[in-house]
């Protein structure tokens, strides 16, 4: 690895603010970590410029009541493994694509604007899809905690709190228009991209621009999340347990997962199975732990799988090369205008 694509203790301190509060100024952050304002934006270009980190629109609490989701899981044949992946890349609405161990081959999650564009998903991508040997797909029904809530807790808390968001006022729900998804498309390219640079995208002006991000953001449909490399994992291993929980029990186990630190996703799902989550664990073992847990939290509840990631080929829309850097872009659609 070369120099270059070492990052640094102060560089892991940069994103962890920006996990925290992806849009938040420079000066802020700079205040912070006791440095200074070009110091913090120079060595987040850089990141950025090499592809080690990203911000980029994500489904926010609310995105289940505007959009829809599901995960997937693909076996493929051997042969045709690598036209596969890449045509799941290629796809907008697959927003993350990986390679794992246990009965499947990929691990994906597919986002859509509606009930009706899902099901087209559904129905219609899979024949085009080479390789496909057999296919599992449960759609999401509630979401307990999702990656973009994530922290690696390299900030001590104090200043954490410096550089946490002020909350938007609480905004009512309305449906989004070409303006919005235009938006989050510029915003896909670069999550901190200027209010003068999104609203000369968009043909409007700065202030325009910063009201409906802010607007939708504050939805709670939609958020922003701080991405990175595998250089910036620090050793952390992906785990997800898909699990079959008694239905009284599904929401406080859901809950506890969601709690943990270490949890990047917890939901429900609508399967054979009905919660699936995703934890990063710095040693394989650890997931038995939560296994006991979960065998006393709610007795009668069964693991149906183990998955390790092997490799992410994308992530949230974001294609990666084989040190997880981020190479191109394909934005996801989740959220369209709907008139």
């Amino acid at each position: 690895m070369n120099e270059s694509a070492i990052i640094s203790e102060l560089d892991l301190e940069i994103l962890n603010a920006l996990q925290i509060n992806p849009r938040a100024e420079w000066s802020r952050i700079a205040d912070a970590l006791e440095l200074s304002a070009p110091t913090v934006a120079r060595r987040w270009n850089a990141l950025a410029g090499q592809g080690q980190a990203w911000i980029t629109p994500a489904p926010g609490q609310r995105y289940l009541s505007a959009g829809w989701s599901a995960f997937i899981h693909l076996s493929s044949s051997p042969s045709e493994s690598e036209a596969l992946i890449e045509q799941l890349c290629s796809e907008p609405a697959f927003g993350t694509v990986s390679l794992v161990t246990g009965a499947h081959d990929l691990f994906i999650d597919c986002f859509a604007s509606s009930h009706e564009e899902l099901m087209d998903i559904v129905t219609g991508a899979f024949p085009r899809l080479p390789g496909v040997t057999h296919r599992e797909v449960v759609f999401v029904t509630k979401l307990y905690r999702q990656a973009s809530e994530w922290r690696s807790g390299t900030l001590e808390p104090a200043r954490a709190r410096l550089v946490s968001a002020e909350p938007l006022p609480e905004q009512s729900a309305y449906a989004p228009d070409r303006l919005d998804a235009a938006l989050l498309e510029e915003l896909a390219k670069d999550g901190r991209a200027s209010w003068a640079e999104l609203g000369a995208a968009c043909r409007v002006s700065p202030q325009t621009a910063r009201r409906r991000v802010e607007r939708f953001l504050a939805t709670g449909y939609m958020t922003l999340r701080c991405d990175a490399s595998s250089s910036a994992q620090q050793g952390l291993r992906e785990v997800t347990l898909v699990l079959n929980v008694p239905a009284e029990f599904v929401d406080g186990v859901g809950s506890f997962f969601a709690a943990l630190p270490n949890c990047r996703l917890s939901a429900q799902v609508l399967g054979a199975q009905n919660l699936l989550v995703t934890l990063w664990v710095r040693d394989y073992l650890e997931v038995q732990a939560y296994e006991r847990e979960l065998a006393q939290r709610a007795p009668g509840s069964a693991v149906i799988s183990r998955q390790a990631v092997v490799r992410t080929f994308k992530r949230l829309g974001h294609v990666l090369d084989e040190a997880g850097r981020s190479r191109s872009v394909v934005p996801l659609p989740l959220w369209r205008e709907t008139s």
